[in-house]
């Protein structure tokens, strides 16, 4: 019987899932809402339908289940899973163990911060495979990071490292849902972006952004096609993403920034923008062999990092 590791990828709205060999290839996935928005209790019950739906898969291809690994927002206390700090996303979560939603299920079970688990998937088989330092971004509803130097991810003295989107990027400017003011994440994640093409949207009277719901489907859209109001907010905000990322390249001189999460999936030319920003903004030396590469595995990357916290520990 063929072994295979479980990944779980929590996020405000939905829960990704997957199986996934060792040598990283790809056996099965799956998504289903996550109930952050209804209550805790309904986040915990998504989870178990989660790793039941995981187990059942395995069954049907006659695959062992060896592990799960669990990828959830907030700082995780690793390896014991308990969600200790800043989830403002699925309010509630902290204080949550998350190795104990899984009673009944016996398996090694391990959970840690979504952005590290991302660092993982995209470290031991993904873009950054090979290397051996790297900073991980995920841009979302949320923006995250994770640190890897000398091949060991980097969690920090109270597994808070990494937490790029409350990075200061103006002082005192606007509030987070973390509840301080001026980060990254106020500034460059889904929300803000929305709002700029709203605000652009107002400025130029020939503009695809004319309705009251604006998607990031649809400003990428208006921006491929050169639309005014669209294109100054992508323009914005990669380079507010990519200034702060600057920042982080002078602080750690890595090898590699990998950029994942649902917006990395919308344009080339918006990270080559965010690479411009990085490269003009970041001190010359910090930069000489850097890469910055879109993450391999797009929306997967969660999950199959989680199922790294199995697979390979870094």
């Amino acid at each position: 019987m063929k072994t295979c590791y479980g990944g779980i990828d929590l996020g405000g709205s939905y829960i990704k899932a997957g199986l996934l060999q060792k040598d990283g290839k790809k056996l099965s996935k799956f998504e289903i809402p996550s109930g952050g928005g209804v209550s805790p209790v309904a986040v915990k019950k998504n989870l178990k339908i989660a790793a039941n739906g995981l187990l059942e898969i395995a069954k049907q291809k006659k695959l062992k289940l060896a592990g799960l690994g669990i990828g959830s927002p907030g700082t995780v206390k690793y390896p014991e899973g308990i969600v200790t700090d800043s989830t403002p996303n699925i309010p509630g979560w902290i204080g949550t163990n998350i190795s104990k939603v899984f009673t009944g299920i016996k398996m090694p079970i391990i959970a840690d911060n979504d952005a590290n688990c991302m660092a993982l998937g995209e470290a031991i088989f993904g873009a950054a495979k090979g290397t051996n330092s790297g900073f991980y971004i995920t841009i979302g509803t949320g923006i995250g990071g994770a640190v890897i130097q000398d091949n060991k991810l980097i969690r920090g003295s109270t597994f808070a490292s990494g937490e790029f989107g409350h990075m200061v990027l103006k002082a005192d400017g606007r509030k987070c849902k973390a509840g301080h003011r001026g980060c990254v994440e106020s500034y460059t994640a889904v929300p803000a972006l929305i709002a700029a093409a709203k605000k652009y949207s107002k400025e130029y009277k020939k503009t695809r952004l004319k309705k009251e719901q604006i998607t990031t489907f649809d400003i990428f859209d208006a921006f491929e096609k050169n639309d005014r109001a669209a294109k100054k907010a992508v323009e914005e905000n990669a380079y507010l993403l990519g200034t702060a990322i600057g920042s982080i390249v002078n602080l750690l001189n890595p090898e590699i920034v990998i950029i994942g999460g649902g917006l990395s999936l919308s344009s080339d030319k918006y990270i080559n923008l965010i690479k411009k920003s990085v490269f003009d903004y970041a001190y010359k030396a910090a930069t000489k062999n850097l890469k910055i590469k879109k993450a391999k595995f797009g929306n997967d990357a969660g999950w199959i990092g989680a199922a790294c916290l199995n697979v390979g520990k870094l």
